[in-house]
């Protein structure tokens, strides 16, 4: 409890004390990966309730949507996205890519390489990557649109709440009776940064990306994208919460991880000028659909 209310503080005073030039936000990309498993049980709903709600609070939001190794007898994701989204563009990446890329048979999603893709397509400055179960805190729209610094990378404190499976209300999300378990940012943010990240799209690009030579694990490959952020100069601070919808498969839930990254022994990297599928070919399917075809 103390720890919690001490790392607070710590980060109410950095942000009192950001002297730092700021960058008015006019537009943010929002980069979702996701597949179209039903993963959790409800992920279409989970996925609608999120992207309303986050949508609505952001300035003049360009939803970049990867729909991951798709399942061929399922629908997809994508129609009713860009359909409900007039921002949204969906990616589509199929099963042939996924296995031509994947170490790992119990990994159905290469999950960093889809928002590496999402990165490269973003066409705003500011680019914000962010779970599809991951709901934002109605202040961080104003907090966002009053202006950002490029020197910082941005993170959020963890809510983790029991969701109802009705439609999103701001005397909901205030509520204390929803929260089933939480924690502050830390003050390197690795503790938080897998649901939420947003920084400059430069940045994003000084980066190269996730690192793509992590073709067997997913976590900790996202605490190993912002010790590269560091080594390129950048510094943390947190903007509010976010709050993130409880499912059986979260991984707050999931105790045994075993594919994850033990030591941080590969940083600097850089990806080829590539990464991001930057080389691969996109066909338009449908309105705002777009499917990677295999070189």
């Amino acid at each position: 409890y103390y720890r919690q209310k001490r790392l607070k503080l710590y980060w109410q005073l950095k942000q009192l004390f950001d002297f730092s030039k700021k960058e008015k936000v006019e537009a943010v990309s929002v980069v979702v990966v996701g597949r179209n498993d039903n993963y959790g049980g409800d992920f279409k709903e989970r996925l609608q309730t999120t992207l309303d709600w986050n949508l609505s609070i952001l300035p003049n939001p360009e939803l970049i949507y990867i729909e991951w190794n798709q399942v061929p007898d399922r629908a997809s994701d994508c129609e009713w996205i860009v359909a409900r989204y007039p921002n949204a563009k969906c990616y589509i990446v199929p099963k042939e890519i996924h296995d031509t890329i994947t170490q790992n048979p119990k990994m159905p999603v290469m999950e960093y390489f889809g928002k590496n893709l999402g990165i490269r397509k973003a066409t705003n400055n500011w680019v914000l990557i962010i779970n599809s179960d991951i709901l934002l805190d109605f202040k961080l729209g104003a907090r966002i649109k009053k202006g950002l610094s490029k020197r910082f990378v941005y993170g959020t404190h963890y809510y983790n709440v029991i969701w109802d499976g009705k439609p999103i209300t701001r005397s909901w999300i205030e509520s204390k009776e929803i929260i089933k378990n939480h924690f502050a940012a830390n003050n390197k943010l690795d503790s938080v940064v897998g649901n939420f990240i947003l920084t400059h799209r430069k940045n994003w690009n000084d980066l190269t990306g996730y690192d793509e030579t992590l073709k067997y694990v997913r976590a900790g490959v996202d605490t190993n994208g912002l010790k590269q952020f560091y080594y390129n100069g950048l510094k943390p601070m947190v903007l509010g919460n976010h709050f993130h919808l409880d499912h059986i498969e979260s991984m707050i839930n999931q105790a045994n991880e075993t594919n994850k990254i033990h030591k941080l022994n590969n940083i600097p990297y850089r990806n080829p000028d590539n990464w991001g599928f930057f080389n691969y070919i996109d066909k338009e399917i449908n309105s705002q659909i777009w499917r990677l075809e295999k070189i």
